[in-house]
């Protein structure tokens, strides 16, 4: 990846199709800031997670099947639960109406566009600019009745430059982000011929800098790896960053996907069909 003050950026494009969504009914209140939006989908659950930060409150919500539950925090997403709202009541019923029908949209387009939206990244990381709509998963009979002007294009700022690596030691190599080690990760060998993977080294994350730093694991005999520590750690690391890469893309443009369904914004069409 590029050193942070490299000025130099690029446009990226994503062409996605969008499930059928019901037209917005409810409208976000004018007397409120504008919120910056974010969402995750979470296949194992099939649960979508949608915050709603609106100056320093930030709303959750947390959606599966038609069920929508949420809470308020105070002072940002991690800031401490706040009982009530700091609203007047036409206000919070108001954002409450909208904030519903908006995570149901997200909930109901996320889950449809997530595979289509990782091959994407996919092809950005190879290089590309532009990734047409993969249609991945679609029978021949979805895609004949979907219309040119169904593909939307969402176009996001690289935020740098992909950096992706290829495991030239023995065996294969995987750098893993385990779910409870938030910003760290794990460089894990697997031998020729073995199916356990072993623990090589990690990647840590500074607390005073939060910048990510290496650490290769002790007793490790490096050339049954088939690299030198330090090359099997250089490539932990750009390969950590390269992940980190593609995780902001992936936000990059979600976020603008929920920009059009909270009503924020229009999808523009796609003139590559």
């Amino acid at each position: 990846m590029e050193p942070e003050n490299d000025t130099r950026r690029v446009m990226l494009e994503t062409e996605l199709l969008l499930p059928e969504i019901p037209d917005t009914q409810w409208r976000y209140p004018a007397s409120l800031p504008q919120p910056h939006l974010h969402a995750r989908w979470d296949d194992e659950d099939e649960a979508t997670f949608v915050f709603v930060e609106i100056g320093d409150i930030a709303m959750h919500l947390e959606v599966v099947d038609d069920d929508v539950a949420w809470h308020l925090h105070v002072g940002g997403h991690d800031g401490p639960p706040l009982d009530g709202t700091p609203w007047d009541d036409p206000t919070t019923e108001a954002l409450l109406l909208w904030a519903a029908e908006f995570a149901a949209k997200a909930h109901a387009c996320l889950a449809f566009v997530e595979d289509d939206l990782f091959d994407a990244i996919d092809l950005f990381e190879a290089g590309a600019t532009f990734a047409p709509f993969s249609g991945v998963g679609m029978a021949p009979e979805e895609l004949a009745g979907v219309s040119k002007n169904d593909f939307k294009i969402f176009r996001v700022e690289s935020p740098g430059h992909p950096e992706p690596q290829i495991w030239t030691g023995n065996g294969d190599g995987v750098h893993l982000h385990p779910e409870d080690r938030d910003g760290e990760a794990e460089l894990l060998w697997t031998p020729p011929g073995a199916e356990e993977h072993i623990r090589i080294g990690a990647v840590l994350i500074n607390e005073e800098t939060g910048l990510p730093g290496t650490f290769a694991s002790p007793g490790v005999n490096w050339d049954d790896v088939g690299m030198t520590e330090a090359d099997a750690m250089d490539w932990l690391l750009r390969e950590h960053r390269n992940c980190e890469w593609a995780s902001e893309v992936h936000d990059l443009v979600t976020e603008k996907i929920l920009d059009v369904l909270a009503g924020f914004d229009t999808a523009v069409v796609s003139t590559r069909r």
